[in-house]
């Protein structure tokens, strides 16, 4: 659907935008000539590589002995070349590590996330004493639970570039495929050389695709929850150490240009009007890691009215560190003229690391319904504040100069209200059905940089999580959901400005008891894809995870 939508946006800009060629690239029409037709955009599968097309109708061009006209002569249905750089809310071009990692919060319980997410019809698990603590009153004795996960991740982008009305050897050079061209023949005589007359190749072997795999294994959660009674009334009460938030992140961009060309937004700008007045931009491969986590402190209450009625307050002291790197590597700079572009080497190096400290609070509050067959709950996160204090290091080295220099700041995030509401519902005697809707208003989020500076840079997501709980043996318990996640940034080029990147998450597990011990057993799978796209290129980015969650509990037997 989203490589469709490509076609239909290049579509749309042919006719609107065909008539002034000093602004836009207008479509090409069939020529009757021995010269290969003027490259159509493929049908959009996108992993169908126009590149070698526009690599064999170069080399035609080359043997029929018109290299003077090659740049002429490719003429491709793309919308308006330049325009200015950085689109807000997206991924990143170039974007330096803030705060990325700190809405991927961490589910505690391996019962809830088998169950897609869902909590308001599990009972005595304690380990959802963070996620909704009014589940805390259904706790028959004290139980002590600790929880760990494994995870299999895989990023990959791969970049797919449309060869350019004005500079058709654009394209083979962002995909590294100018190695198949030859230079062009020395008995050809051409009037006034330029650059436009021999093959512009890179300076580097950096490819524009690439992939990363990681591993890593981290606890989860350690908790206790507590029964207890005052007079007539019935408590709960639980202190717990949990992670909060997988700060892991990795983003990778191999061609880089400042200022941008190809983007959507906000405005178009003209391409260069004379040979005498060039646009100049710096190309370069961008990287940006950060490894660590957030974790939680806390306790949390919950208490018993009227039979049916559990409210719940739990509260969390937020500590964490994540080790930082950033790197751009100059790959040269582009001359872009009326007709032809240049590129020039450079030696340009700026290494960033260090490291990021966080602190903050979390208070959750809850309520919940129970009737024999429906059960009803909401859990709502007043607002927050979590601060960042980074140091790093900027090393830079250039031709001729080289240099270190310390940064240190502060910057915070402070989030907005969040809430969760649902319903559970007993369809059979031994089966449960879950559903619970989940509204991030991160739009409303408000990001304070080290120079005092605001900005709403997050996106706000409505989420579903659907779960359901099989109980085919006292002692064994089955489950499967799907739930909804979503970034708090939206894809590059997106028609639909503020809808972010979103994906599911499919898990099944099992519960087993046994002498006291409840063991819980997850598996999820996703997989996030999403299509940065601009005038020039579309990105295809993907994110595999596998993960196995588990968590085993110990209810000790009431003395009382």
């Amino acid at each position: 659907m989203k490589r469709t939508r490509y076609l239909l946006l290049l579509k749309a800009y042919k006719k609107i935008f065909s008539e002034d060629q000093n602004k836009f690239v207008s479509f090409p029409r069939k020529r009757k000539s021995n010269v290969p037709a003027s490259i159509e955009i493929p049908r959009v599968d996108s992993r169908q590589k126009c590149r070698y097309t526009a690599s064999r109708s170069f080399m035609a061009i080359i043997d029929a002995g018109h290299w003077g006209m090659t740049f002429f002569l490719f003429c491709v249905p793309v919308m308006y070349f330049f325009l200015f750089p950085h689109v807000a809310f997206a991924q990143g071009y170039d974007d330096p590590l803030t705060f990325q990692g700190v809405d991927h919060t961490v589910l505690q319980s391996a019962a809830s996330r088998a169950a897609g997410g869902t909590a308001i019809g599990l009972q005595n698990d304690v380990g959802l004493m963070f996620i909704n603590p009014a589940v805390l009153m259904s706790l028959k004795n004290v139980q002590v639970s600790i929880g760990g996960l494994e995870q299999h991740t895989n990023t990959n982008q791969a970049q797919h570039y449309s060869p350019l009305k004005y500079y058709s050897n654009f394209s083979l050079l962002m995909e590294g495929l100018t190695g198949g061209i030859p230079n062009p023949s020395d008995t050809i005589i051409v009037t006034n050389p330029n650059a436009g007359d021999t093959v512009q190749r890179p300076y580097d072997n950096i490819g524009p695709d690439w992939s990363h795999l990681k591993t890593k294994s981290l606890p989860v959660q350690i908790m206790i929850g507590i029964p207890f009674s005052i007079g007539e009334a019935k408590f709960v009460a639980g202190v717990g150490a949990v992670e909060y938030a997988d700060l892991d992140h990795y983003y990778q961009n191999s061609n880089v240009l400042t200022p941008s060309i190809g983007n959507e937004r906000p405005v178009p700008v003209a391409l260069p009007a004379s040979d005498s007045a060039p646009f100049r931009t710096n190309w370069s491969s961008f990287l940006r890691t950060r490894s660590g986590a957030i974790q939680g402190y806390g306790a949390a209450l919950s208490l018993l009215l009227g039979g049916k009625i559990s409210l719940g307050a739990s509260g969390l002291l937020l500590s964490g560190s994540s080790d930082d790197y950033e790197q751009h590597l100059g790959r040269g700079t582009l001359t872009f003229y009326r007709s032809y572009f240049r590129l020039d080497s450079v030696y340009d190096h700026v290494t960033k690391t260090g490291t990021s400290d966080y602190s903050g609070t979390e208070i959750t509050l809850s309520g919940i319904y129970r009737g024999k067959y429906v059960s009803v709950g909401i859990s709502a996160k007043p607002p927050t504040t979590i601060t960042r204090k980074f140091n790093s290091i900027i090393k830079t080295d250039t031709t001729g100069y080289s240099s270190s220099s310390a940064v240190s700041g502060e910057d915070k995030m402070q989030l907005p209200w969040r809430g969760t509401a649902g319903i559970s519902l007993a369809i059979a005697r031994d089966v449960t059905l879950g559903l619970e809707y989940e509204l991030r208003s991160y739009a409303s989020a408000v990001y304070t940089d080290a120079s005092g500076n605001e900005s709403n840079p997050w996106l706000t997501s409505s989420l579903f999580h659907v779960g359901a709980e099989y109980t085919p043996l006292p002692w064994l318990v089955l489950r499967v959901g799907v739930r909804q996640q979503a970034e708090v940034f939206e894809e590059a080029g997106n028609p639909l400005e503020g809808d972010p990147v979103s994906y599911s998450i499919y898990s099944l597990g099992c519960g087993v008891l046994y002498e006291g011990f409840h063991l819980n057993v997850t598996y999820e799978y996703s997989r996030m894809k999403y299509d940065d796209l601009w005038q020039t290129n579309v990105n295809l980015n993907s994110e595999i995870r596998n993960g196995l969650v588990a968590d085993i509990a110990y209810e000790i037997p009431s003395l009382w």
